[in-house]
């Protein structure tokens, strides 16, 4: 599998993950700071297009993207949306930045804000029918199964 990236910010520093790392870091590809407001969402562009090539198709298997965000600034309070790229996009990656916080926050140019990370996904048959299994959980959801 290959990531070939198109780089749409020269002075954006190059994607580079540690051997063991399961992600690429995403800088802000800012000229200039920009200031989230308490509570408030920006939407910041990457710098960066790219595109898988080489990856599984076989058995309904493919790859998605996915923009997670960085621990280090989620512990303060920072938050990069969680989001999929379909592995067709060729367009330039933005990256929500949300604040939680009570004060503003400023992102600076070239600041690591996310990460991308390239999953394996599988894509089952869809077989429409007119009653599933029974489970022991059933239809109850949202912690319903920590609970007896």
């Amino acid at each position: 599998m290959k990531m070939n990236v198109k780089y749409l910010n020269e002075k954006l520093p190059k994607l580079s993950s540690d051997l063991y790392d399961s992600g690429y870091d995403i800088r802000a590809s800012i000229s200039s700071s920009v200031t989230i407001a308490p509570r408030g969402i920006a939407t910041i562009p990457a710098g960066f297009a790219l595109e898988i090539t080489d990856y599984p198709t076989q058995d309904n298997m493919s790859v998605e993207i996915q923009i997670r965000p960085r621990s280090g600034l989620t512990k303060k309070g920072i938050v990069a949306q969680l989001g999929t790229v379909d592995v067709s996009y060729r367009g330039e990656f933005m990256v929500n930045v949300y604040n939680f916080n009570d004060h503003e926050v400023v992102i600076e140019p070239f600041d690591r804000i996310a990460q991308i990370v390239v999953c394996p996904i599988y894509k089952p048959e869809v077989v429409e029918v007119s009653d599933l299994s029974e489970t022991n959980r059933g239809a109850k959801g949202f912690g319903s199964s920590g609970t007896k």
